[in-house]
């Protein structure tokens, strides 16, 4: 989550003037357009929240604890608070534990985040940004990246660190290449997206193998941030579709794994090409015209303001229109949880791990020395040997 900024203000699409909504039409004008559909992302979230609900239950059964999830708060952005307390009823009413450390000096928390990364007790580990912005650091561009680096990959539940970002746009999708028996934690919000694009039947082609359900989409993301935009252009990439990139001064497109920077498109010609629009920008102020939207348009909107006027873009034949994604952005976040926990802190994957490391001990060749005192004795033997030829000389 990330507070809004001033210069989000220069996305395309925005003049710069205060959005002033159209009067409200008369109740019987506001008759969806044919085949036009508001999505619940409620709806979508409860099967992932009632098989997570599930996994916990079984693990109590056989005497295991919930999961721990350790929220680190060192900020006052409204945004970020709504989401800590978003997290934690829902970790409850899931039967997830969960922690919420706030943190008073920004300066601790690396030290704090560490300490939870050491903690045995921890299985999973969420920083509500942003804390020091974009402001420069000597440990990178900027702190809060660092942060999210500094997060250990078997605790990220965001999915942020570099190891799950690295593997993402490498489309590698396990940690443990060749056994491939863990799969990566995918960021939360991102992933929220395409479970979204998932449960619209026109969006995702099941009958495609991995890789290729997207084959023959167009989709065009108007945000490209480290958290949401970026990782999500990759991974519907990955899926297979054509991703137009829009950011406040560049378009790039994703295409086959490789990144093109495109010359001549506009925010309207790769919204009017497109299947698929998702839009992200963090102020009240911006709206994407409607106009630019085709029929049949899935349209997700991911911002915490609505980037799109909703009356009007129901009006058009076949939009399948998104307005929120947090209930399936938590959701994604407990399943990462989940599979964090089964991935490195299941007593079952611990036992193997140390059974696998006892094994591999094993098999390594025994040294030609038995103990220390052998050493010793061969070097000052081999001493005493080479000062009497050096005399005899």
């Amino acid at each position: 989550i990330e507070s809004p900024s001033s210069i989000s203000t220069l996305y395309p699409g925005y003049d710069g003037r205060p959005y002033q909504r159209e009067p409200k039409m008369a109740a019987e004008e506001k008759a969806l357009a044919p085949g036009a559909r508001k999505i619940d992302a409620g709806s979508i979230a409860k099967p992932f929240r009632e098989n997570i609900r599930k996994q916990v239950q079984e693990l109590k059964d056989a005497g295991i604890e919930a999961p721990l999830l350790v929220g680190l708060l060192a900020n006052t952005d409204p945004a970020a608070r709504k989401y800590a307390e978003w997290t934690g009823k829902a970790c409850t009413n899931d039967g997830i534990r969960y922690e919420l450390r706030t943190i008073d000096d920004p300066i601790d928390v690396e030290a704090a985040l560490r300490d939870a990364n050491d903690d045995p007790r921890v299985h999973g580990i969420i920083v509500y940004y942003p804390i020091f912005g974009q402001v420069e650091s000597f440990s990178g561009e900027g702190q809060d990246d660092y942060l999210r680096d500094t997060v250990s990959y078997k605790c990220d539940v965001e999915g942020l660190c570099h190891e799950y970002r690295s593997n993402l746009y490498r489309n590698i999708r396990y940690v443990d290449f060749p056994t491939n028996t863990k799969k990566c934690v995918l960021p939360c919000t991102a992933l929220s997206v395409v479970k979204i694009l998932e449960s619209v039947p026109s969006c995702y082609d099941e009958t495609k193998p991995i890789s290729r359900r997207m084959e023959g989409k167009t989709v065009t993301i108007i945000n490209r941030s480290e958290i949401v935009g970026r990782p999500l252009a990759a991974m519907l990439s990955n899926d297979g579709a054509d991703v137009y990139s829009i950011d406040i001064d560049s378009i790039y497109l994703f295409r086959g794994g490789r990144l093109h920077k495109c010359e001549g498109e506009t925010p309207e010609s790769c919204v009017r090409k497109s299947n698929i629009v998702i839009t992200g920008v963090p102020t009240k102020s911006y709206r994407l015209p409607s106009a630019w939207i085709q029929k049949g348009t899935t349209v997700v909107n991911v911002a915490s303001f609505k980037n799109v006027d909703e009356d009007e873009i129901l009006q058009i034949e076949g939009v399948q229109y998104v307005p929120m994604v947090g209930k399936v952005t938590v959701a994604m976040l407990e399943r990462n949880l989940m599979r964090l926990f089964y991935n490195f802190h299941h007593p079952d994957r611990r036992f193997e791990e140390r059974k696998k490391t006892v094994t591999l001990d094993a098999q390594r060749p025994a040294p030609w020395y038995g103990n220390a005192l052998q050493v010793y004795t061969a070097v000052a033997a081999t001493a005493i040997i080479a000062m009497l030829l050096t005399n005899r000389q």
